[in-house]
């Protein structure tokens, strides 16, 4: 199992991004893709055409998850788990 962490700005955008990456009960992910990014902002995109923003720690952090989102949107990686502490996100792939 791998893990990732994403350094957010605060606590509640680390407890958004944990939420919004978490495993339904089918074991699929409601991410259907990335609508815009902006220096350390990456708007997210639902299966329900709703978007929420998440404000990150840089813009080298919100890369990082760009990239694992394409990743589990292509179906090359699922992600097992969700969670936040503090400020950090930490995503748990299978």
């Amino acid at each position: 199992m791998k893990t990732m962490k994403f350094e957010c700005e605060d606590s509640y955008e680390a407890e958004k991004l944990a939420s919004l990456m978490s495993v339904q009960k089918d074991g699929t992910v409601w991410i259907s893709g990335i609508g815009a990014i902006v220096r350390s902002e990456l708007v997210i995109q639902l299966r329900d055409r709703s978007s929420h923003a998440v404000v990150l720690k840089d813009s080298a952090t919100a890369e990082r998850l760009r990239q694992l989102i394409h990743d589990v949107v292509k179906d090359k990686v699922k992600i097992r788990s969700a969670e936040n502490l503090g400020a950090t996100a930490t995503i748990n792939l299978v």
